[in-house]
């Protein structure tokens, strides 16, 4: 029974390593067959064409760092003709509501102005029609008197 034993764990174990031995195999010939698929077409990079990649790289932060610092500098001067342009808003808010106020006692005086100069019309209206009265009164008596003097003069 030993040996009988022995025998079938012999088969086991041999069964076992063939397995392992097939799925190597199986492995290895994946791996040519994926190789073959997808060749390696580009060639690695030298080290001299990233050390040239470096240098371009670096210049070109170069260049940007001075481009930002210019469009610092043009930021600043930016927000400093917006401030001044806020200053001088808010200066001619001011001047426009002064001006709003003299135009308001401006009209207000010409209100008063032309009140006065309709009354002054009136007035003279009424100074002319008295005087045209008085001239058309005094004038019958004149032609009157004067007829009278002169009719005299030549009986």
């Amino acid at each position: 029974m030993t040996l009988r034993l022995f025998a079938r764990r012999l088969i086991i174990a041999a069964a076992c390593l063939l397995a392992i031995v097939a799925v190597a195999g199986i492995v290895r010939t994946a791996a040519v067959l994926r190789a073959e698929a997808a060749p390696l077409v580009v060639a690695p990079v030298s080290p001299k064409q990233v050390s040239a990649d470096l240098s371009a790289e670096l210049d070109r932060t170069d260049s940007l760092a001075a481009d930002l610092a210019a469009l610092g500098e043009r930021t600043a001067t930016l927000s400093g003709a917006l401030s001044a342009a806020g200053d001088q808003m808010s200066a001619d808010s001011m001047t426009a509501s002064q001006l709003r106020a003299d135009l308001a006692l401006a009209s207000d005086r010409l209100t008063t102005v032309r009140a006065q100069l309709a009354a002054a019309q009136a007035r003279l209206a009424r100074l002319v029609a008295a005087a045209s009265a008085a001239s058309v009164t005094t004038a019958p008596a004149a032609a009157g008197s004067g007829g009278e003097h002169e009719g005299g003069g030549d009986d």
